[in-house]
């Protein structure tokens, strides 16, 4: 699959990144004002959103950059294979979480503050993936 310039271009990528990280970030912290509030079916309401948005946002490029712009640059660059495997490895943690939430959130028809904590791991996550992703494959000129 070939990869489109905005994921190839540092600011372009940024932007993207920025935009979808607010949006979980800014859902996130309604999840856990609503749970603090007990504003139970707000919460639920909120946590299928936000679900949905980590589904069609962060992890649909996710899996973008690892069908497409990953596998050029394993390709081209040998060098950074290590660095690579581990941001898919990111991205597969993405899934992972997202995964446990939704069977969790199936059987239990709750968000609890466990799931609360899940979510802003996602977010610790998500930076520290960001971050690597931008001092390793394009400070160097990738």
């Amino acid at each position: 699959m070939s990869t489109g310039p905005a994921l190839r271009q540092l600011h372009s990528h940024r932007s993207i990144h920025e935009g979808a990280y607010t949006e979980a970030r800014d859902l996130t912290n309604v999840v856990d004002q609503l749970f603090t509030e007990h504003r139970e079916e707000d919460c639920l309401q909120t946590v299928e959103l936000l679900i949905e948005h980590w589904e069609e946002r962060i992890i649909a490029h996710a899996d973008a950059e690892d069908e497409g712009f990953y596998q050029e640059l394993l390709k081209k660059h040998k060098n950074k294979q290590d660095q690579i495997y581990m941001l898919m490895r990111d991205h597969e943690l993405f899934r992972i979480i997202i995964g446990d939430l939704k069977k969790e959130l199936e059987e239990t028809k709750k968000v609890t503050k466990q799931m609360i904590y899940q979510f802003h791991s996602l977010l610790v996550i998500n930076h520290i993936h960001h971050k690597s992703e931008e001092e390793q494959l394009f400070l160097d000129d990738v």
